[in-house]
């Protein structure tokens, strides 16, 4: 489902504030902290080479308000197909997948939003179907991946109890805060609802802390929930997900 006019709005008021506050181009504070790079459909090289990043800064190039024509350039792009909604990289259980880390004995668990049934995909409607993924997943792993010992994450939505509801309580307890990663498009989903409808509230409330900033170095404190990474045990999530047997 696409993204609404005002979530790419949101993401270029803030490029602009962060560009005017660290005497950056407009163009480069778009490509280094906003997710637009990736929204577009591009990889995660950042090139800003790339011929259609090239396009789209030729675009909004002199345009007094270039939130109409980001937005246009983005739905013509959508409606060709050429965004992927999910990342299809990796093998998925449902809303989850996983990536061996560098250490091998730790994996890094991401979510997205794959599913289908009408209600929110963290309501208690599908809280079941949540906690089937998650023990299929970690099933897999357990046989795939003997070695693991820990299980790590790093997402906004630990800030949510409807979200840390689904892991052992050892693994929510362990979050802390972590710089905001503006590049992925996971962040911003802060400011989104279920069927990708704008969140007003966490917008408003980023809008004014947007304006009020005053130190580029600060810009972490205009998001209302901070990204958080956590650290666990494996051996938590098989007995959370009824594994040890």
């Amino acid at each position: 489902m696409p993204y609404p006019q005002a979530f790419l709005d949101i993401q270029l008021t803030f490029a602009r504030k962060m560009a005017q506050l660290s005497s950056q181009p407009y163009h480069e504070a778009i490509l280094r902290q906003t997710a637009l790079y990736r929204i577009l459909g591009l990889d995660w090289s950042l090139d800003p080479q790339n011929p259609v990043w090239q396009q789209f800064i030729a675009a909004i190039e002199g345009e007094p308000d270039d939130a109409p024509v980001v937005y246009r350039f983005y739905s013509e792009r959508a409606a060709q197909g050429l965004i992927p909604e999910h990342d299809t990289e990796r093998p998925h259980w449902g809303c989850f997948s996983y990536e061996l880390l560098d250490n091998p004995k730790a994996v890094r668990m991401h979510f997205s939003n794959w599913d289908a049934s009408g209600f929110g995909p963290l309501s208690h409607q599908r809280q079941p179907a949540r906690l089937g993924e998650l023990r299929e997943m970690f099933q897999h792993i357990r046989q795939e991946h003997p070695d693991a010992e820990h299980v790590k994450g790093g997402t906004w939505l630990y800030n949510r109890k409807e979200y840390c509801r689904l892991f052992p309580p050892e693994y929510g307890a362990s979050a802390q805060v972590d710089h905001p990663h503006l590049l992925a498009r996971g962040l911003w989903g802060q400011f989104l609802r279920h069927g990708n409808r704008l969140n007003e509230e966490t917008t408003a409330r980023f809008l004014r802390n947007v304006e009020s900033l005053q130190d580029a170095a600060a810009y972490a404190g205009c998001f209302p929930y901070q990204n958080l990474v956590t650290d666990a045990p494996i051996r938590l999530f098989y007995a959370f997900y009824g594994l040890d047997a």
